[in-house]
């Protein structure tokens, strides 16, 4: 249940992108204190990322994004800025996007998750509707399919036997299919480096894990949501099978998208195509 561990390769120039406002907040909610980071202005983007990441794992995305939104990147629950308060749930997190958007003072915002944080983001536009402007879901699940279970375990084993230096290394090999791999080793590289554990955060990753393996299912609720969604899959995710994916096209406002030959990180792996879709559906919606 990884977020995609670094941006677009054919933005990773960061001469090729204008530098916009960022600043980093601490937000007192009643849960805990919650650590944002915010790019730039305009609509609110919300973006959630994946097991143990925190917003640095977007590499320059909330930069290249800021450019025409603010882009409010929340360290989840246990990790990163938000390491205290009180244990990771699917449901708090939605919770906590909506406390961030209150202490912003932003109505309606647009969420991207991925990964864990693509379920999360589901979460919230179920249980928070009218704060909930259009959803972008890639490499997650309405459920936990028993392939999920296994996949989760694995990644639960590997934080309990690995150290924390090395578990984002490893966690590479299923990240990305086999062609990424040969086509940009350098990029799977830095993404290592981006997504690379903090020792003081090993022990809220394995909280985040703990919950998610008691499973969930939201697929009741898919059809009645009524917010515009863009479901992004990989056909070769080796973290959440495609098909779990896919079944987010329930949502009755919403668009699949399977790409080939790309495994769990569609973001950075989908290149132009994924990030011209993503920046034509966000400025499609109504805020």
């Amino acid at each position: 249940m990884l977020t995609p561990p670094a941006p677009n390769p054919l933005t990773n120039n960061p001469g090729t992108i204008p530098r916009v406002t960022m600043k980093r907040l601490t937000i007192s909610g009643p849960h805990g204190p919650i650590g944002v980071t915010v790019n730039g202005a305009g609509p609110g983007l919300v973006l959630l990322a994946g097991l143990g990441s925190t917003s640095r794992v977007w590499g320059q995305l909330p930069e290249l994004l800021g450019r025409s939104f603010m882009v409010i990147c929340p360290d989840n629950r246990r990790v990163g800025r938000s390491r205290g308060g009180e244990p990771f749930t699917i449901a708090g997190a939605g919770r906590e996007v909506t406390t961030v958007l209150d202490a912003l003072e932003i109505g309606r915002a647009g969420l991207l998750g991925a990964s864990m944080g693509g379920t999360i983001a589901l979460g919230t536009a179920i249980a928070h509707p009218g704060r909930v402007s259009g959803l972008m879901l890639a490499s997650c699940a309405a459920h936990l399919s028993r392939h999920g279970r296994r996949s989760l375990g694995l990644l639960a084993r590997l934080l309990e036997v690995l150290p924390p230096e090395d578990f984002g290394r490893e966690l590479m090999t299923l990240a990305f299919a086999p062609p990424f791999h040969e086509r940009f080793p350098g990029f799977v590289s830095e993404a290592t480096r981006l997504y690379g554990l903090e020792e003081e955060d090993v022990h809220g990753t394995r909280v985040q894990a703990q919950h998610l393996l008691q499973g969930w299912d939201l697929r009741p609720e898919l059809r009645r949501l009524d917010v515009p969604s863009l479901v992004l899959a990989g056909e070769r995710d080796a973290i959440v099978a495609h098909e779990d994916t896919a079944e987010l096209a329930a949502i009755p406002d919403a668009e699949l998208v399977v790409l080939a030959d790309v495994g769990h990180s569609v973001l950075a792996e989908g290149g132009e195509r994924v990030l011209s879709r993503v920046t034509s559906f966000l400025g499609g919606l109504q805020h």
